[in-house]
């Protein structure tokens, strides 16, 4: 059985685009060992974040997440059972890099400059909605 769960949350201190590549890099190892992929949406200090997997891995991510001091109000907004895997991989998309650094970071999604289309099965989605949401938002640090 896999499951998704969809979480925003606020970034207790700054995260510079450094410490976002950091988090990006030691995420994409825990979440391959754990079987997890997704996408985690930085931005103006909030994160939006899609976990998919097994049902166990997901919630064992989920609650080490919530437990780790550089979140503030995490919210779940969306728990599901899904058939199939809508993001191969791990990725994380963030403001702040230019197209040259892009490259350079492996993991990097091009999400928030709106150019990625999500796939038709997944496109009509309540966690599709929520991430373009977003994305489109104009969030600032509180």
């Amino acid at each position: 059985m896999l499951v998704s769960i969809v979480y925003m949350s606020r970034a207790a201190d700054d995260f510079g685009d450094d410490d976002l590549a950091e988090l990006l890099k030691g995420s994409r190892l825990r979440n391959e060992a754990m079987g997890v992929s997704g996408l985690l949406v930085a931005k103006g200090g909030r994160f939006m974040q899609l976990l998919e997997g097994p049902a166990w891995s997901v919630d064992d991510r989920f609650a080490a997440i919530s437990r780790d001091a550089r979140h503030l109000e995490i919210t779940s907004l969306i728990r599901e059972d899904i058939e199939r895997r809508r993001f191969d991989g791990w990725s994380m998309a963030f403001r702040g890099l230019d197209d040259e650094d892009l490259h350079a970071v492996e993991g990097f999604s091009p999400f928030l400059s709106g150019a990625t289309d999500f796939p038709r099965s997944f496109d009509r989605t309540s966690a599709a909605w929520l991430l373009k949401w977003f994305r489109d938002r104009e969030l600032h640090d509180v």
